[in-house]
């Protein structure tokens, strides 16, 4: 499900790494809200859309409870069955040996599906958070790839076997983990590498202002490159643009780009939001990371959680992210002691892991369809949502 860019680039990285690691095998990308009944978007999606950009603490106080409560659905089963009917109905007609849900909303479609026969095949769970919920405890799930021992403890405590449980990590693009050549990268990018280079960026879901972040790194009092990644947010993009020649910064601006990987690697910090994806990037790049501005609810697990491994520094409020960044760049031995432990806690590997663990469900799933209906199939199917 689309709700956020991370699950769509999660489920694209797991798509190529599948290609890599099976042959043969057909795998198709479904987005479920893209095969929704615009009522179900209505009533599920733009409700929490509202309330991230409006309501922050009403969101917060129903994620909170949907914890405590221990609550097993998002949503009555009647809303996906009825909502998502041509998403069981693709399932349904393309039959596929495998399906791998990678979003909350998804697994329980997924689930719902194999509940009521419209596929019969192992389900998949990969989580892009590093801590669980209590809705991705299924039944009709037979193996979930997790990304932390927090999320897999978090697991057992609500009754899933640890047997079940493997904690891969955050599918990201392997390029992340790759040591690229800084001082080539500075050149290309046109930047100067005696001054500090600094990354900003917003994130999909409940975007930061990323222009009033960028206007206050003046405050600093440091000769900062400052690369400002706006993705499809448009106005933000403009926004950026008019910062140009008004502040006192080297300002690159850029949309969306496919070269986040040495974004990154040229970079001495990154400032962001705690989503799944691009923290874990970050982790496998070993970027010094600020963190602003969570969504309520997992994103700021997110920043709770990165902090306590000592791989991340929150700001509370945009007001602290200049003096922030001044007290981390003015300490380069610090800096390089926390990329040494994001390094050391990251999972470049990750979208292999998984990959490597959905080949082993199609060769047990394939194994019993050859007692049970032989001969042998040609080729193996799965479904990626």
């Amino acid at each position: 499900m689309s709700v956020g860019a991370g699950h769509v680039r999660a489920a694209e990285v797991l798509q190529r790494a599948l290609y890599d690691c099976i042959d043969p095998v057909e795998v198709r990308l479904l987005d479920a809200l893209r095969a929704t009944r615009s009522w179900f978007l209505t009533l599920y999606v733009r409700p929490y859309w509202w309330m991230l950009r409006r309501a922050p603490g009403l969101w917060r106080w129903l994620f909170e409870r949907r914890q405590r409560k221990l609550h097993s659905a998002t949503a009555p089963r009647w809303v996906f069955r009825r909502g998502c009917s041509e998403v069981l109905e693709r399932l349904k007609t393309y039959a596929p040996h495998l399906v791998i849900a990678n979003e909350i909303g998804a697994v329980e479609i997924a689930t719902l599906g194999k509940r009521e026969g419209w596929f019969n095949a192992p389900i998949l769970a990969v989580q892009t958070d590093f801590q669980a919920e209590p809705p991705w405890v299924q039944p009709e799930i037979d193996v979930y790839c997790v990304a932390s021992e927090e999320a897999r403890s978090q697991l057992v405590q609500w009754g899933i076997s640890p047997n079940r449980i493997l904690v891969c990590g955050i599918p990201v693009e392997p390029v992340f983990g790759i040591q690229f050549d800084k001082s080539e990268l500075l050149r290309g990018l046109g930047l100067d590498g005696r001054r500090p280079v600094v990354l900003v960026m917003g994130g999909g879901m409940g975007p930061a202002p990323l222009d009033a972040i960028v206007a206050s790194l003046e405050l600093c009092g440091l000769p900062l490159q400052v690369l400002a990644v706006a993705g499809h947010n448009r106005a933000q993009e403009q926004a950026l643009e008019h910062l140009r020649g008004k502040v006192a910064l080297d300002l690159h601006v850029f949309g969306w780009v496919d070269t986040m990987a040495e974004l990154m690697a040229a970079s001495d910090l990154l400032i962001t939001k705690p989503g799944g994806l691009t923290t874990s990037e970050a982790l496998s790049a070993g970027l010094p990371m600020i963190l602003t501005q969570p969504i309520p609810g997992p994103e700021e697990r997110h920043l709770r959680y990165l902090e306590q491994q000592g791989v991340a520094v929150p700001a509370k409020t945009l007001e602290e992210i200049p003096q922030l960044v001044a007290r981390m760049l003015s300490k380069p031995e610090a800096l390089a002691e926390m990329s040494l432990r994001q390094r050391d806690m990251s999972r470049p590997d990750a979208a292999h892991a998984i990959a490597q663990v959905g080949r082993a469900l199609l060769e047990k799933s394939t194994y019993i369809d050859l007692l049970a209906t032989p001969p042998p199939r040609s080729g193996e199917s799965m479904y990626l949502m």
